[in-house]
């Protein structure tokens, strides 16, 4: 597995470095934004650890603009802005999860492989309901095989719907397992994000139900006896 390392503090960078080589990743470091942007245009990173803090160009830009090329694996931010707005901030940006120096190095090793463990699950096998596909390499999605386009967390919630159709999803599972939150920031985030799916999917006979107070739930026309 191969991992970008965005961090200006030299020796932390040095030592995430060797210890992820140690631990059977392929590990190089960018102290820049800039350099970052370069490096993952040159190779295809599995995941990338990403400071905010960082000389020239702020984290969440870089965030921002690797999510704008279409990049899609998995983000660690790694920070110590710990404050719950800038954790907000970078989830929305793209982020797909959160950690506060100082840290646990076993902790960060644990959530890197998770990250690219989901990552790389949906390439095993199409994910589908009804006449909805999510295609296992690309970010799209097809509905009675047309492409639609979707944003980076809008294919994250449609996947952990897809993975539980028929059955509710609570809340709380879907700020989880689809935007990385394990708190609840308090925003209309969930809402926003189905408000735009179920435009975008409204040629297909799979719909997302609203069950009031709990979740959602997507279900396929003939599921529902229509």
């Amino acid at each position: 597995m191969q991992v970008l390392i965005v961090e200006d503090a030299a020796r932390l960078a040095d030592t995430l470095r060797r210890g992820l080589s140690e631990d059977g990743f392929t590990a190089e470091v960018a102290g820049t934004g800039r350099a970052s942007l370069q490096r993952c245009g040159e190779t295809p990173f599995d995941a990338i650890i990403l400071d905010l803090g960082l000389p020239d160009v702020d984290g969440i830009e870089v965030l921002a603009t690797l999510r704008g090329r279409g990049w899609s694996g998995p983000v660690l931010v790694l920070t110590a802005r710990d404050a719950v707005q800038s954790r907000v901030e970078a989830l929305d940006r793209g982020a797909d999860d959160y950690l506060v120096k100082p840290f646990a190095y076993d902790e960060l090793v644990a959530r890197l492989r998770a990250l690219v463990r989901r990552a790389r699950a949906s390439r095993w096998a199409p994910l589908s309901c009804g006449d909805l596909v999510l295609s296992p390499d690309r970010p799209e999605v097809t509905v009675a095989g047309q492409p639609v386009a979707l944003s980076p967390r809008e294919r994250s919630l449609l996947e952990v719907l897809v993975r539980q159709q028929n059955d509710v999803v609570r809340r709380e599972v879907i700020l989880r397992e689809a935007f990385g939150y394990d708190f609840d920031p308090g925003t209309n985030v969930i809402d926003v994000h189905v408000s735009h799916l179920r435009r975008k999917l409204a040629g297909s006979a799979t719909r997302i139900d609203t069950v009031r107070g709990v979740g959602f739930s997507l279900r396929a026309a003939e599921a529902g006896g229509e």
